[in-house]
């Protein structure tokens, strides 16, 4: 099952970044926006937002699609059910799209956006009755966000609010996957530049 899940992600994936054949007469500038980024989620993440404007949706429509990739730095909360509160950390990559709803072609506003995940936080902690340590790994192709991106000349704020559907490969050493939701609400800030 969870190659079926794979395939059609990585299916999902090659659709996000397809190109669009646009006469370069006609082009326009296009926009990035690199952010730092702080999200409280199951791992909460901490890192480097880049986004860079993506396909317009049909012609003469306002709205408009952009491409992101997060890099962050990872950190969790594991319950063993017998150890509570061990810290972990590692890194977390997301890549995906956002689809703006404002009217015009600024991109800013109301925004839904959707992200394939991978994630891997490393556990290594000593205590009185002995050593943890272990590692957990997931993926995710279902992490839906809502957001609203403001813009302040080349400064943006971008409040968001989302959650993720987290196919989790199986533990390594003393993690154990039945300790650990599959579903994680996310909600987090960007503050970002745009060049």
């Amino acid at each position: 099952m969870k190659k079926l899940f794979t395939i059609v992600a990585l299916a999902a994936t090659s659709l996000i970044f397809a190109q669009d054949n646009t006469d370069s007469s006609s082009a326009t500038k296009k926009v990035t926006t690199i952010s730092g980024m702080g999200m409280f989620s199951d791992p909460s993440q901490f890192g480097l937002s880049f986004e860079f404007e993506g396909l317009r949706c049909g012609h003469g429509h306002s709205k408009k699609s952009t491409q992101l990739v997060n890099l962050s730095f990872g950190v969790m909360e594991y319950d063993s059910g017998i150890i509570n509160n061990i810290n972990g950390q590692g890194g977390v990559i997301e890549i995906g799209s956002r689809q703006y709803y404002s009217k015009g072609d600024k991109l800013e506003g109301l925004y839904t956006s959707n992200y394939l995940s991978y994630g891997n936080i490393k556990f290594d902690q000593d205590f009185l009755e002995g050593k943890f340590e272990g590692n957990y790994s997931y993926f995710s192709f279902f992490s839906p966000e809502l957001g609203y991106k403001m813009v302040f000349g080349n400064f943006t704020v971008d409040p968001f609010i989302g959650a993720t559907w987290k196919i989790e490969i199986k533990g390594k050493g003393d993690i154990d996957n039945k300790n650990v939701d599959e579903w994680a609400p996310r909600a987090g800030i960007k503050l970002g530049f745009i060049f």
